[in-house]
């Protein structure tokens, strides 16, 4: 088969003079993981946008962008084919270890949701007006997304369990026994091993939902904001919240699974 995963491989080696035989090491280095896995995980969720979504109705995509600071590239696309209405999807991990659990019984998993590169001084001055923002506001907030730069965020809860070994540096699955608790409540059939299956658990809310706002009722958590419940930017660490009894969040995230109503909504 032609142009098949070990001759993209093997030539992406050749053309970046990268040893094939160390490649896997080169992938390895703690610096690397993390970056690699976030990438790949916009692949994952592409994957699972095309199974979920019927072709007939809708296109799938990830397309090649060389994104400057400030214009915000779209991890994947979801077109619907009949109005060409746009869907731009935003891919971010759970935060390493950033599950847990409260004496009330409630669960909350932290997601990693921010920008790659703090704006400076100079950037801040640039695209204020751009952006629409006060130029003090935005270099309180220089590391956080509006809702602007995207219309949906898609995470899977795995990496929340994993945790760096002090000794090599490296990402370990490593979920606490509470962690396996909660995790063993949403695979009720049993059918995959703990690991597969948190990867494989998506969830997506809109930004409108993520934003700090009235309506929202997050609370943005920068000392210097004096617009703690309505600045209009997206923290850091949005929180997936989950009652103690129920298996689904209740604060404006929902299984991927479940989403095509999301999707429906902003056709209307």
């Amino acid at each position: 088969m032609k142009n098949n995963w070990t001759d993209k491989v093997k030539e992406f080696c050749e053309k970046y003079n990268i040893p094939l035989f160390y490649l896997a090491e080169t992938l390895y280095e703690p610096k690397v993981v993390p970056m690699i896995r976030g990438k790949a995980f916009e692949f994952s969720v592409m994957i699972a946008l095309q199974d979920l979504l019927a072709d007939t109705e809708w296109i799938v995509d990830k397309i090649v962008m060389n994104a400057q600071t400030g214009l915000h590239d779209i991890d994947v696309r979801v077109i619907h084919r009949a109005s060409k209405k746009l869907i731009r999807v935003e891919c971010k991990l759970a935060k390493k270890g950033g599950y847990r659990l409260f004496s009330d019984g409630h669960s909350e998993i932290r997601v990693k949701c921010m920008r790659s590169r703090t704006l400076g001084t100079s950037k801040v001055k640039e695209l204020a007006p751009k952006l629409r923002v006060d130029e003090k506001s935005l270099s309180i907030h220089n590391d956080q997304y509006l809702p602007a730069d995207f219309d949906v965020v898609i995470t899977s809860i795995g990496n929340a369990f994993y945790k760096t070994d002090s000794k090599t540096g490296m990402f370990e699955w490593e979920p606490t026994r509470d962690g396996e608790k909660f995790l063993a409540r949403f695979n009720t059939n049993g059918s995959y091993n703990l690991k597969d299956f948190a990867f494989s658990k998506m969830f997506i809310a809109k930004t409108s939902d993520l934003t700090i706002a009235h309506s929202s009722k997050v609370v943005c958590t920068r000392s210097k904001c004096k617009n703690k419940y309505n600045c209009g930017f997206i923290p850091n660490y949005p929180i997936i919240f989950f009652d103690a009894k129920k298996d689904n969040s209740n604060n404006g995230w929902f299984p991927l699974n479940n989403s095509l109503s999301i999707f429906e909504s902003f056709l209307k």
